[in-house]
């Protein structure tokens, strides 16, 4: 539902402005590799923690990463300006703000817009891994909760750009998507007298 209210106030842009906004409607699924990605360090360097970026969608302020890391690993506090939601593929994580729950394998969590926590990973479940879709910026906060840095798809996407020109790796286009897919064809429907 929020993604037709957001195509629908994007389409209703365009028709009152004369612009052109196909880029919005897809001609079908799209594909993305991420395979063709890389693993990136990400926050404070003692930790070893890595994000793969898989997709930025600048129209909605999306983008959807694989994040891995080992036990005792952390990111810093920080609030969220919109919804996340992750799914753990392997070993277990939570909040330090949450000691009434860790996600392990197979679970799903839903963060909502505005909510501060501390992520980390647990220690006895070893190396974990997990696919978040995450919609809006970051706001990491201090020990005081002042703001000391905000992370968005503009900045994950420039940190992902400049980990690949420093490593001589090739840079993946991960926004929007540019390629579409031919949507399939089906064949017209007999009538109803012809079955």
């Amino acid at each position: 539902m929020k993604m037709l209210c957001i195509l629908c106030f994007y389409l209703l842009i365009a028709v009152g402005h004369g612009m052109n906004y196909d880029f919005l409607l897809a001609d079908g699924p799209t594909h993305a590799s991420s395979n063709n990605t890389y693993y990136f360090p990400y926050g404070d360097p003692k930790y070893g923690i890595e994000f793969k970026l898989l997709k930025v969608d600048p129209n909605t302020g999306l983008w959807i990463i694989l994040l891995r890391g080992r036990p005792g690993d952390t990111v810093g506090t920080h609030r969220h300006y919109g919804e996340v939601y992750a799914y753990t593929l392997k070993g277990a994580w939570g909040y330090i703000e949450h000691p009434e729950w860790i996600s392990k394998s197979g679970d799903i969590i839903h963060e909502a817009p505005g909510s501060v926590h501390t992520f980390y990973i647990h220690q006895d479940y070893g190396d974990t891994e997990l696919l978040a879709f995450l919609w809006g910026p970051l706001e990491y906060l201090d020990e005081f909760g002042n703001t000391i840095d905000i992370e968005d798809w503009r900045s994950i996407l420039k940190k992902n750009v400049d980990y690949c020109q420093k490593n001589n790796l090739p840079i993946v286009d991960v926004t929007y998507p540019k390629q579409k897919v031919k949507d399939v064809e089906f064949n017209k429907n007999k009538n109803k007298s012809e079955l």
